[in-house]
């Protein structure tokens, strides 16, 4: 938009100003002639008005009213063409003018009004042109970003850059993913306090608020009707328009990344998926097998398993933020996704990253969402654990994360469910008769009526099921008195 100082400059000793006052560099909105004494209604604020001063009689009062009315409008500065009415500028509106800080121009005797407004036009020509050709250049860097190697940080820097400002992706729960330039964390992590609002609103609602002095804008991600991200700009006050409409591009570019992303990373997910559940229902040699023909690292002998129930249509939103919380050599995520849950298999040194990702994934999933973690198991184990761990699951609160190591840490009494889900053989009655009798094995394969040898064996697939050595005395003594509690000793 065009500039009082501009036009004055384009148009030299044709809009000169009145004394020795330059003129401010104020935006202008339009070129307005009137002779009205009160022109007011038919201006908006921010014109040139132009008039030849028929209707100003030189009285001081008249013209102190006239020029408060122009400044309470919002007039942005007033031209007095010279020679019709005044050969000069009356004292008494240079006076009010001065008072009330309105800018006043002169327009020499002969020079037309219309060279004024045609002079406007064509800087607001030239303008607008210079503000298309800045547009399509910021909107050819956004493309160029996000068709690059790492689209998510490039589109944000060129984000930033693009407003001269600020930029950010952020999680739905307001986790920064990316921020550009880096010093604007603090800022960015801001908006975290106000995308609540957003996420009870729906996956497509947005919100412009000012932050930390700048005008923000925040535009939300979504796929397949979720949500799964925002992206924000901020920028000193007033925000441009077309800066709204490039964090719009922006979205768009990313939510299209992200979905040719999903595609390439199907198949390999597939695989993934075939190993995980071939461990979860017993077969280790077979996914060994499967792993080593899809070119996957063999899964190791121990890990622990992160079970999400109330997924929804999110799993692949859930294994993103899990397989960017790893390092990149280790984001060969085992997770085999069901219609409403997710089973992750994981190494014990990365149950710390994942654990974070399924909290914040169970914060935000509403209310049917909730986890287990189970304590390291072999893998050659993890059939007869799975239904233990389902029925853990099941028995999980809505919106919470159970890690079953810590409940059955050192000294404490495993979870029983495990226990009561084995159906092969009676380890309920095994385990009780073996804690009654204190270890004794003739005494308790008795109770039974079995061979002692078939008890042994009992007890070794409870201790594992269990995940607990029941010879360690506070193990021992913490069962049975929970085993007592279920009414089951």
């Amino acid at each position: 938009m065009p500039t009082l100082t501009e036009l004055s400059r384009a148009l030299g000793r044709a809009l000169r100003p009145e004394g020795d006052a330059q003129p401010p560099d104020r935006p202008l909105t339009g070129v307005h002639v009137s002779e009205l004494t009160d022109p007011t209604p038919y201006l908006e604020g921010g014109e040139l008005l132009l008039t030849t001063g028929a209707a100003l009689t030189g009285d001081a009062a008249q013209a102190r009213l006239y020029a408060a009315r122009l400044t309470e409008r919002g007039v942005a500065a007033v031209g007095l063409g010279l020679g019709p009415v005044h050969r000069r500028v009356p004292p008494a509106l240079a006076d009010a003018c001065a008072r009330t800080g309105l800018p006043l121009l002169v327009v020499p005797d002969r020079t037309p009004f219309l060279l004024v407004a045609r002079t406007y036009w064509g800087l607001l020509a030239e303008a607008g042109q210079e503000e298309l050709n800045a547009a399509l250049g910021a909107h050819r860097d956004l493309v160029r970003a996000a068709a690059g190697p790492s689209p998510v940080p490039a589109v944000v820097r060129s984000l930033a850059h693009a407003v001269a400002g600020w930029a950010a992706q952020l999680t739905p729960q307001g986790r920064l993913v990316e921020v550009w330039p880096r010093d604007r964390r603090p800022t960015a992590r801001l908006i975290a306090g106000e995308l609540g609002r957003l996420r009870a609103a729906g996956p497509h609602a947005s919100a412009t608020l000012p932050i930390d002095g700048d005008d923000v804008v925040v535009q939300p991600l979504s796929r397949q009707g979720r949500l799964t991200g925002f992206v924000a700009i901020g920028c000193p006050p007033p925000m441009r328009a077309r800066d709204r409409q490039l964090v719009l591009a922006a979205c768009s570019l990313l939510a299209l990344q992200d979905e040719h992303r999903r595609r390439g990373m199907a198949g390999a997910r597939a695989g993934r998926d075939a190993v995980a559940r071939l461990l979860l229902l017993g077969h280790p040699a077979a996914a060994r097998d499967l792993a080593a023909d899809l070119g996957l690292p063999g899964p190791p002998t121990r890990l622990r398993v992160a079970a999400v129930a109330g997924a929804g249509t999110a799993g692949p939103e859930l294994l993103d933020a899990v397989e960017t919380a790893l390092p990149r050599d280790r984001r060969h995520v085992l997770a085999a996704v069901g219609p409403d849950e997710v089973w992750t298999l994981v190494p014990a040194g990365d149950v710390p990253a994942v654990q974070a990702c399924v909290t914040e994934f169970v914060a935000g999933a509403g209310a049917g969402g909730r986890a287990v973690v189970s304590p390291e198991l072999a893998v050659r184990d993890l059939a007869g654990h799975l239904p233990g761990l389902r029925a853990a699951l099941a028995r999980t609160g809505a919106g919470s994360v159970r890690d079953l190591a810590r409940e059955n840490g050192p000294g404490t009494a495993p979870a029983l469910e495990p226990l009561l889900a084995y159906t092969r053989s009676d380890l309920v009655g095994a385990v009780v008769a073996y804690l009654r009798h204190r270890g004794q094995w003739e005494a308790a394969a008795r109770e039974l009526a079995v061979h002692r040898n078939t008890l042994r064996h009992r007890i070794a697939t409870a201790a594992r099921v269990l995940g607990a050595d029941l010879d360690d005395p506070d193990v021992a003594s913490a069962t049975w008195l929970r085993l007592r509690e279920r009414g089951l000793a």
